[in-house]
């Protein structure tokens, strides 16, 4: 990619706040000689502009999947049952048996779209407080790297912060009340190897947020690709 491309579109004519003069001349000095900057965009543009091109960008990503059948709707991120829960639904459906199974797929999936949008804050967060170095690292990273970047600064923080919206989520729409009868009418409560609530709530909160991240990577990807 040519990172010149990718900086004029980042800045995009904006003009990043007046106490990011000094951070976008660094950012516009370490790039060097070979990957300076378009002419007519200034370092503080390029840094302030990428900032709200990468914000954008996660921003889409988490009103796609926090809608209706943002995941539900969706193959690519559809979340599945864990574990014995998925080997029996598979099992079932093949017998045309495993409607209550589906129904508990389909609300722990409506449960991740009400908890999505709980990224957006801690997203625009973590752009806004990239250092330097970071910013460097993705204007010289690959098609994902401010993903990645996102991924390994918030994912800590997000699993704790989805957690509660997702037990919440999974309470309001019947989600723990379709599991309890899924595991008694199917006897699994033994084969779970756990508290069913925990094991599902655990794993929606898993599901949901590679799910967001496979979105914001794309985001990112179609801003690198317009460049080329």
């Amino acid at each position: 990619m040519d990172r010149r491309l990718f900086l004029a579109l980042a800045a995009g004519g904006l003009a990043g706040p007046a106490g990011a003069q000094d951070f976008g001349k660094a950012v516009g000095g370490l790039l060097g000689a070979g990957l300076g900057l378009p002419a007519g965009v200034t370092g503080a543009q390029a840094e302030g502009g990428l900032r709200e091109a990468l914000i954008a960008g996660a921003v889409s990503a988490v009103l796609r999947v926090g809608r209706p059948d943002g995941y539900w709707g969706d193959t690519k991120i559809r979340i599945p049952l864990p574990g014995v829960l998925g080997r029996t639904q598979r099992t079932l459906t093949k017998l045309g048996l495993s409607a209550p199974l589906d129904d508990l797929q389909r609300k722990v999936n409506i449960s991740a779209e009400k908890a999505a949008p709980q990224a957006r804050d801690m997203f625009t967060g973590a752009i806004r407080a990239m250092t330097v170095d970071d910013v460097v690292g993705v204007l010289r990273g690959g098609d994902t790297s401010a993903t990645d970047y996102l991924n390994q600064k918030t994912t800590p923080q997000l699993i704790g912060l989805f957690r509660q919206p997702m037990a919440s989520a999974l309470t309001s729409t019947g989600a723990l009340r379709s599991l309890d009868r899924a595991v008694t009418k199917n006897g699994l409560a033994g084969a779970l190897g756990g508290n069913p609530t925990d094991i599902l709530t655990n794993f929606a909160v898993t599901k949901a947020l590679d799910g967001l991240f496979f979105y914001v990577g794309e985001e990112e990807r179609a801003i690198r690709h317009m460049t080329r």
